[in-house]
């Protein structure tokens, strides 16, 4: 099911996107993605980043963000224990494990608004720091 939601799903989601005249796709992967790794995650994001990039967009722009914080409605506790961790190491370095979902978000928009040059960008967790701030 994993692969079906956050690789199928997405991929066609975007050739349906450029289909429809969509020139600009913004995707939201994960730090470390790879198609070579040999975990799960990270090799499944690093195939959608592949494919997505395969569609054809006229741009782009690829977020790979470190740990999401944000409060979940369903139980994970050890992600909860990491997200809490990851929120007092936040206090000295900010950019360094984990970036709010709020802050994805606002960068996500900005990246459409003020879309970076080449064809492709990619913005690791620091970088989607920076552009959540804009």
């Amino acid at each position: 099911g994993f692969i079906r939601v956050d690789r199928d799903y997405v991929a066609q989601a975007a050739e349906l996107a450029r289909a429809g005249g969509c020139k600009h796709f913004v995707l939201q992967s994960s730090r470390g993605a790879n198609h070579h790794s040999r975990f799960l995650y990270l090799r499944v994001k690093g195939e959608v980043e592949n494919l997505v990039q395969a569609v054809g967009f006229d741009h782009c722009t690829i977020l790979r963000p470190a740990v999401l914080l944000c409060k979940r409605q369903e139980s994970r506790p050890m992600e909860w224990i990491a997200r809490q961790f990851l929120s007092v190491v936040a206090w000295v370095f900010p950019t360094a494990y984990s970036v709010p979902v709020e802050t994805v978000a606002r960068a996500m928009v900005a990246a459409v608004l003020q879309p970076g040059k080449g064809k492709v960008e990619v913005l690791e967790n620091g970088a989607i720091h920076e552009l959540g701030k804009a």
